[in-house]
């Protein structure tokens, strides 16, 4: 079940896992809202709920859709993904109480969630899947859902298509348009103040004051129809006009083709104020792209807290270049090992390793 309106990582998570659990012989439907960007992704892929209007709190009209078609098509299990669908699933439960809800965690809980209605919300999931231990511990901190219900359970990736990949770095930046010998640095996504592409800038003109030759390449663009991206984006723009800095900053739109940013660049920055999971990170550790990134949120414990990556403060020009010195004279030295940081990415965020750890759940 899935009611949100767009169409990211949390969506295209759940699609993923929809088609792997499918090759696991599973039957899957789907709980969605009519019109939504999620639902045009579907195709008739699978057996359909449409939702038309939902509501925060006490949809008592859609918990009952949920009960109707739940108790027709002989369904006990619900798996979600999308937090605010915990509010009508709570309620289907109560309609229907052979309704089991598992709900995979994207997100972090933020504020303690133990007024009365939440208390009735999170009770009712049967099983939590956390991606990170310490989204496991903040959930046990902030909820009433107790540790025995939790499951730590990373979010997988098709490994593959990264591990496999013979676009070489000359290739990747050819797809770009970028200079062939230059040291580069990269960041990826959502142009956004809070991923901090700016920060990033702003350590590149201390760089290059001081004699290194490094250059940057930033791929993601502001959201549509968003005033404040767009003037984060301007900010952007403007600061690489007064630094004299358009030479050594290569600003691309997104592409699905991510592989080619991996494989571009020398090291992968990430640079956000706080990345619950941070899919980027793994993707890089698994294209053998060298990371540093924000010593907060979920990226810490992705990247074994500086054994796979070196960790620097959020905002902290200082700590920045300080971690890109680390990197580059380890990989000047030959003394970071690409392949190992790669194996253990493999073994610990695959696709299969994820499906095979919530088929657990269920069987249990």
């Amino acid at each position: 079940m899935n009611t949100s309106t767009g169409f990211g990582g949390l969506e295209m998570n759940l699609l993923k896992l929809a088609r792997a659990f499918s090759k696991r012989g599973l039957e899957i439907h789907i709980v969605c809202k009519v019109d939504s960007r999620f639902a045009q992704q579907l195709n008739g892929e699978y057996p359909t709920l449409f939702l038309t209007k939902t509501r925060k709190y006490f949809d008592f009209a859609n918990a009952r859709k949920i009960v109707s078609y739940a108790k027709r098509q002989g369904i006990q299990t619900v798996f979600s993904v999308y937090r605010p669908d915990l509010d009508v699933l709570a309620w289907s439960k109560k309609f229907y109480s052979p309704l089991r809800i598992i709900h995979q965690q994207h997100m972090q809980i933020g504020i303690a969630k133990k007024g009365i209605f939440q208390r009735m919300r999170y009770s009712a999931v049967d099983h939590w899947l956390a991606p990170l231990e310490f989204l496991k511990n903040e959930v046990i901190e902030k909820t009433v859902v107790p540790a025995d219900k939790i499951s730590v359970v990373p979010i997988g990736l098709d490994t593959l298509y990264f591990t496999n990949s013979l676009i070489t770095k000359s290739d990747a930046r050819t797809f770009f348009s970028l200079p062939q010998d230059v040291f580069l640095l990269g960041v990826i996504g959502r142009i956004d103040e809070k991923k901090g592409q700016l920060f990033v800038l702003k350590a590149l003109k201390e760089l290059r004051d001081k004699g290194e030759n490094v250059y940057v390449l930033i791929v993601g663009e502001p959201t549509i129809d968003d005033e404040q991206t767009s003037s984060y984006y301007n900010e952007i723009l403007n600061y690489i006009e007064l630094n004299k800095l358009s030479k050594y900053v290569h600003l691309r739109p997104f592409t699905k083709e991510t592989i080619n940013f991996y494989k571009a660049v020398d090291i992968c920055v990430m640079s956000s104020e706080g990345e619950t999971y941070g899919m980027v990170t793994i993707e890089a550790m698994l294209s053998k792209a060298p990371v540093i990134g924000t010593n907060t949120v979920g990226t810490p414990e992705v990247l074994e807290f500086g054994k796979l990556g070196k960790l620097f403060n959020y905002n902290d020009v200082e700590s920045l270049i300080k971690a890109y010195a680390e990197m580059r004279s380890a990989l000047e030295t030959n003394s970071w090992n690409l392949d190992v940081i790669q194996k253990n990415a493999a073994e610990r965020f695959s696709i299969e390793k994820e499906v095979a750890g919530i088929m657990q759940v269920l069987k249990n």
